[in-house]
């Protein structure tokens, strides 16, 4: 087998396995799209009771254990959860969807990440993400992936394995780098939008209990969601994910970065020809930084477009 077909074939594992898939939120900016966030939230509550009435039959009492075991039947990546594929599948939540070829990364090659640049491998793994309208927002369907699949892990290392916060971010940011695409060897976007959707996903866990204050504060608790009564699971408040998405899942206004200055300057390159920047609003990125306090230096570009630090990316965060 050649060096070059090893490559694809193991970046093809990689891509089919992780969260991989990109969003263009360029090429059609600024163009309408239905909001989904009713029929998301409807899903999910849905999804909540099912998944309830999972861990109420196969646990004694209120375990914990059972409840999030359930939980993640549903609400996970694309491989793994449930409403994750109902809603990837289901045409009443309307996407706009960006052929690669057609995209804002259709001058990738596979010295700017195999995932993408690869011909053979972009036809064969799901390189880009659909955009739906979330409230006011725009966000790839990718980012409710990284919410409640990452978000999980960010859930179990700061509380359950009580790593905190700061540890927890930094492990993301590692993931994000190595395995989830962030490199030559995935798509080669490293997408502070995942790092902020993680991030949400780990207060909507927390929020399903409440057992601790919100990461960003008091002020911020939602919930909780679930709640044991007479040894039983019940679901005591309806979710809204409009309380979790907002601006620093935007692509166009959280910008990327990408593995090194040339793949950079490529994409600034692309949207200079398409009359666009990144990022689109600098208020709204401001507005961002200023929401998540403390912790908007782990999730917030300020930067803009520029070829990432694998060594010293958050080398001066604590």
């Amino acid at each position: 087998m050649k060096i070059t077909s090893i490559i694809v074939a193991g970046a093809f594992m990689a891509v089919s396995s992780a969260f991989a898939s990109e969003v263009d939120q360029f090429t059609y900016r600024g163009q309408s799209l239905n909001d989904s966030s009713e029929l998301l939230n409807k899903k999910s509550n849905a999804a909540v009771k099912a998944a309830l009435k999972i861990a109420n039959a196969n646990g004694n009492g209120c375990e914990e254990k059972e409840l999030y075991r359930a939980l993640t039947l549903y609400f996970n990546n694309h491989v793994q959860g449930k409403l994750t594929k109902d809603v990837l599948t289901d045409d009443n939540i309307t996407k706009r969807t960006i052929e690669l070829q057609d995209s804002v990364y259709q001058d990738w090659t596979m010295w700017d990440g195999i995932g993408m640049g690869s011909k053979s491998l972009s036809k064969k793994a799901v390189t880009m993400s659909g955009e739906i309208r979330v409230g006011d927002h725009f966000i790839g369907v990718d980012k409710l992936e990284h919410m409640w699949g990452q978000g999980y892990a960010y859930f179990t290392n700061n509380y359950l394995k009580d790593k905190g916060e700061i540890k927890t971010v930094k492990i993301g940011a590692g993931k994000e780098k190595i395995i989830l695409g962030g490199n030559k060897f995935g798509n080669g976007v490293f997408s502070y939008g995942d790092l902020s959707a993680n991030f949400n996903g780990m207060r909507f866990w927390n929020h399903m209990l409440l057992k601790h204050d919100d990461v960003l504060g008091a002020d911020r608790n939602i919930g909780p969601y679930i709640a044991c009564t007479n040894d039983k699971w019940s679901q005591v408040e309806e979710i809204d994910f409009k309380n979790y998405i907002d601006d620093s899942m935007d692509e166009g206004i959280n910008c990327s970065k990408f593995p090194t200055e040339k793949t950079a300057e490529k994409f600034t390159d692309r949207l200079k020809q398409m009359g666009q920047a990144c990022p689109a609003d600098i208020q709204k990125r401001d507005d961002m930084i200023v929401k998540y306090r403390q912790m908007a230096k782990w999730m917030v570009n300020e930067r803009g477009n520029e070829a990432v630090s694998y060594t010293h990316e958050f080398k001066n965060k604590k």
